[in-house]
């Protein structure tokens, strides 16, 4: 009599999951092997690229024209510089493969936190000013208990349909 009971529980729990889980974090080839570390060592914030996570729901992954202000001549010798000025020749955009995908029950805005909350990026996204190299993987897990221990510590609210619409 508990095997129907376990199985119904079963195909709930993954059918569940599937529609309401986390959203599963992206990995892949990124299009070019964007040094964190330099560019920020050269004067750049996040946010010269990353333009949407001050003013929008949602923070931009830099477009090709960012990367021409600067790389419309050649700075060195890097491969990495040959291949912005080859996507620009053939007149593709750059696939940036995202880590993070917000869950689509799920309303988060980048300049809620940033620009209104003044919470660093680092906070959620980690050292990035250290990579050399594209992560691999996320910071940390960016799930809701994540969000609600950084809500709880900052005193911020918690309810439900502030996140949940």
């Amino acid at each position: 009599m508990r095997w129907p009971l376990l199985l119904g529980f079963g195909v709930f729990t993954v059918l569940g999951s599937w529609f309401f889980g986390r959203a599963p974090a992206g990995r892949g080839v990124q299009p070019i092997a964007f040094n964190h570390s330099k560019h920020i060592a050269s004067g750049m914030t996040c946010t010269d690229c990353h333009t949407g996570a001050q003013t929008q729901e949602r923070a931009t992954l830099p477009a090709l024209p960012a990367c021409l202000t600067c790389h419309e001549t050649p700075l060195t010798e890097s491969s990495e510089e040959k291949k912005i000025k080859a996507f620009a020749a053939a007149g593709r955009e750059l696939a940036w493969a995202p880590l993070t995908r917000v869950p689509t029950h799920v309303y988060f805005s980048h300049r809620r936190h940033v620009q209104l909350g003044k919470l660093e990026c680092a906070g959620c996204h980690g050292a990035m000013d250290k990579l050399t190299a594209p992560p691999e993987k996320l910071f940390r897990p960016l799930d809701m208990d994540d969000c609600i221990d950084c809500h709880q510590k900052s005193r911020a609210r918690i309810d439900c349909n502030d996140c949940h619409r």
